[in-house]
């Protein structure tokens, strides 16, 4: 049984939000939308035009902890028997969401805005934007709340789909692959559009884990993966099955990543040193209020140029600088 794309709106810079339906031999749902009157009147009306209510839901799963994904689960099971699953490492997310939120922005402002050198308005604008973006999520009821195993499998209409841990865009990020039928619900994995790999705050006394190497290295894995059917997170299904290899994609992106890297590593040698410099020079065609995803690109782009070797970096008066090395 191939999933059903029911889309939903989230009223962020992301656009549309895919929820997937698979309606035997119970009705399931992939991903939940934000917290939204908008996006719960557009699930009810893509409910029932298979003839299905929020109250016929028994379960849904969650690709990963982001908002736009796990933001109207509460929502649901309030209107509803279904059960919420998420893979282990997402779990906190859905249960004290207020909390971790509310950890993520005091690293942001003490620490990771400072460190990039944004000056107090556009770090306030940027924690403002992320305390709205906040608001379109609750925590589930824990006690309707599963897990499963990021390397585990999952029954999803009437077959065994296996779970595929996909860090990166987010830390716990998982798709699910069906071997038989080659589908792939991919979540924000694999997207038409390269994903934001999201700076996420470390876990006390732990280094920062570089997010884009992990999403390359995930990538990877889904390469080798033998697909004809991908069923994203975001925009319309593709794979050769739409007639729009999942490689071309796969690799348009990589394209794009490396020709990137290449202008931040230019930039750099040219005596741009500091994040924040950076972001303006690499987008200076975003206005202010929509650079925060190009500033999590920058990172990554850094990183990559750190683990390659073409960079060093030192911070100065609390502020990170990067220099070229000598090669």
């Amino acid at each position: 049984m191939e999933p059903i794309r029911i889309e939903l709106p989230t009223g962020l810079d992301v656009g549309g939000v895919n929820v997937y339906l698979f309606k035997q031999p119970e009705p399931v749902l992939i991903d939940a939308g934000v917290k939204s009157e908008e996006s719960w009147e557009a699930l009810q009306f893509g409910l029932a035009e298979h003839n299905l209510t929020v109250m016929d839901l028994s379960r849904v799963i969650i690709t990963h902890p982001h908002i736009d994904h796990f933001g109207g689960a509460g929502m649901i099971q309030a209107h509803s028997d279904a059960d919420v699953w998420v893979c282990e490492l997402g779990k906190p997310w859905l249960t004290a969401t207020h909390d971790m939120w509310a950890k993520r922005l005091r690293y942001y402002k003490q620490e990771f805005l400072i460190r990039v050198g944004l000056d107090e308005m556009e770090a306030n604008i940027i924690l403002a934007g992320m305390k709205a973006v906040a608001q379109k999520s609750e925590a589930v009821n824990a006690e309707r709340l599963h897990t499963f195993a990021k390397d585990g499998t999952l029954q999803l209409g009437g077959m065994a789909w296996q779970v595929i841990h996909t860090p990166g865009h987010n830390s716990a990020m998982t798709c699910f692959y069906q071997p038989d039928t080659k589908m792939l619900l991919s979540a924000d994995q694999l997207l038409k559009t390269t994903p934001t790999p999201v700076v996420e705050r470390p876990l006390p006394s732990a280094k920062r884990t570089p997010s884009l190497p992990q999403f390359m290295a995930s990538m990877n894995h889904i390469a080798a993966l033998d697909i004809e059917a991908v069923y994203p997170g975001h925009g319309r299904p593709f794979g050769t099955k739409y007639g729009l290899d999942h490689h071309i994609i796969i690799n348009k992106q990589y394209s794009r990543i490396h020709s990137r890297k290449a202008d931040c590593l230019t930039h750099i040698q040219a005596g741009c040193h500091v994040p924040a410099q950076l972001v303006d020079k690499m987008y200076a065609h975003h206005p202010l209020q929509f650079r925060f995803a190009g500033l999590w690109m920058l990172i990554g782009y850094l990183d990559l140029l750190l683990a390659n070797g073409d960079i060093r970096q030192e911070t100065v008066d609390g502020v990170w600088h990067f220099y070229a090395t000598e090669n």
